[in-house]
């Protein structure tokens, strides 16, 4: 059964595939596990296609936030378009200006110092973290301590633009064990099987990426590493 999706939504995934940001096949993720499908932000690589995933991560976030936030945080370095795109769709489509810092990899020592790149930050900002996936969470953990020991902020929540719905190495759910740790909700543009219901049989631009068979591929690593 489709899932029903907003006009955002849809558009968002079909510019994924056409932008290459959401491929099939066979792909070896970082974690060992092969996977019938692979999700890289980084193929969002023109002005029109980092503007769509800015517009719809602003939608998302105008629909479930309600604005209770002060900045934008990018992780380094997926998440430095993220935050940018997004905050110029937030100022476009909502007339709200947030401003938005990244971390850098390392501490920088001369010129304007230190480990973040953007908007001051002030002990009481309220945080809301901006990302393309979610693995384990390690790495949204470290982020949240680096900017805490800058200023004693709070995460308002992170979002990703596609939840892949997979149980870490442990089998736990990865994205509910992030939540149970730290106490900052996650969420997602869309989702893994969203997008396959979506694009299950569905012409784009003449072409159908995701066949009966792809389709059951896909159910078949479900059973494997998602969530239950």
């Amino acid at each position: 059964m489709k899932q029903t999706l907003s006009s955002r939504q849809k558009n968002f995934i079909e510019s994924a595939v056409m932008a290459g940001a959401l491929r099939f096949g066979e792909f070896r993720l970082k974690n060992g596990r092969i996977s019938p499908y692979f999700f890289n932000t980084g193929f969002f690589n023109r002005g029109d296609l980092i503007f769509v995933i800015g517009k719809a991560f602003a939608q998302h976030i105008i629909d479930n936030y309600n604005d209770k936030f002060d900045l934008f945080f990018g992780p380094a370095y997926k998440g430095i378009p993220l935050v940018v795109s997004t905050s110029i769709a937030y100022s476009i489509d909502y007339g709200i200006n947030k401003g938005w810092i990244f971390n850098r990899k390392e501490t920088k020592e001369h010129g304007d110092k230190g480990l973040l790149v953007g908007a001051e930050v002030y002990s009481g900002d309220r945080i809301l973290m901006l990302d393309d996936v979610f693995t384990t969470g390690d790495t949204k953990i470290e982020s949240i301590r680096l900017i805490q020991s800058v200023a004693e902020v709070n995460f308002t929540g992170v979002v990703i633009a596609m939840d892949r719905q997979e149980v870490n190495d442990e089998g736990e759910n990865a994205i509910k064990s992030f939540e149970d740790k730290t106490g900052i909700r996650v969420s997602s543009i869309i989702t893994a099987s969203e997008t396959f219901d979506w694009l299950r049989n569905r012409k784009i631009n003449g072409k159908v990426y995701v066949t009966d068979e792809t389709y059951n591929e896909f159910q078949k690593y479900k059973e494997l590493y998602g969530i239950k």
